[in-house]
């Protein structure tokens, strides 16, 4: 079970101190996670700006994430599944530098994603690499094979689909998420930023997690 959230009392003072009205800083790290977020045609668009808006905030001092937005072909036009135009201007090779990886929602769960797609996230895992997925992404994890024998989070309508396809993942519809250290999964899409929400809590603590 994830940690629990501090929740403000309900009587606050009128006027609250400066120093609590100051964010506390994350503590100084020697270099800033870096979080690689996929776009591919048909991305879903509320995954994909739910991620890129967390671990990309301005406010949260010199130690938080760096994102990088990347893709199999940069610089080639991409529409997400609601009509939006994207480009990323990096590719896959970014994946080699990251330390988690942001897998958002796959359009067309029946379709097979590029082998070069799957390669890349396995060498990233091999290499350490933390990988997330959110909503419909987990498809893209699980045909890479590395969810075999795991638990998965999955969103109640496509988790049969799931179970189905890759019988040797362990697939629980009933949770928002799944933590299973270096593989995370989410259900829906809105479980997505409680999975968010939950990494920020493991890299930096609640306190921190309490300001996003």
């Amino acid at each position: 079970m994830p940690d629990s959230i501090k929740i403000m009392p309900k009587n606050l003072p009128r006027t609250v101190p400066e120093r609590a009205r100051r964010k506390p800083s994350p503590a100084p790290r020697r270099r800033r996670p870096v979080v690689a977020v996929l776009i591919y045609p048909g991305v879903n668009a509320f995954d994909l700006s739910l991620a890129t808006e967390m671990f990309g905030l301005t406010d949260m001092g010199p130690a938080w994430y760096r994102v990088v937005v990347c893709c199999e072909r940069p610089g080639r036009l991409l529409s997400a599944n609601n009509g939006l135009k994207l480009v990323a201007g990096t590719s896959l090779r970014a994946l080699a530098a990251a330390d988690t990886i942001i897998v958002p929602g796959w359009l067309d769960t029946r379709a097979t994603p590029p082998a070069s797609l799957l390669n890349a996230l396995r060498r990233a895992h091999r290499r350490g690499a933390r990988l997330v997925s959110i909503c419909s992404g987990v498809f893209v994890l699980a045909a890479t094979g590395l969810l075999d024998g795991r638990r998965a989070a999955a969103h109640w309508a496509e988790a049969d689909e799931l179970a189905r396809r890759y019988p040797a993942i362990h697939v629980d519809p009933n949770v928002l998420y799944v933590d299973e250290g270096d593989i995370m999964s989410s259900a829906g899409r809105a479980a997505g930023l409680d999975l968010c929400l939950h990494i920020v809590r493991r890299d930096f603590g609640a306190e921190v997690a309490n300001l996003v």
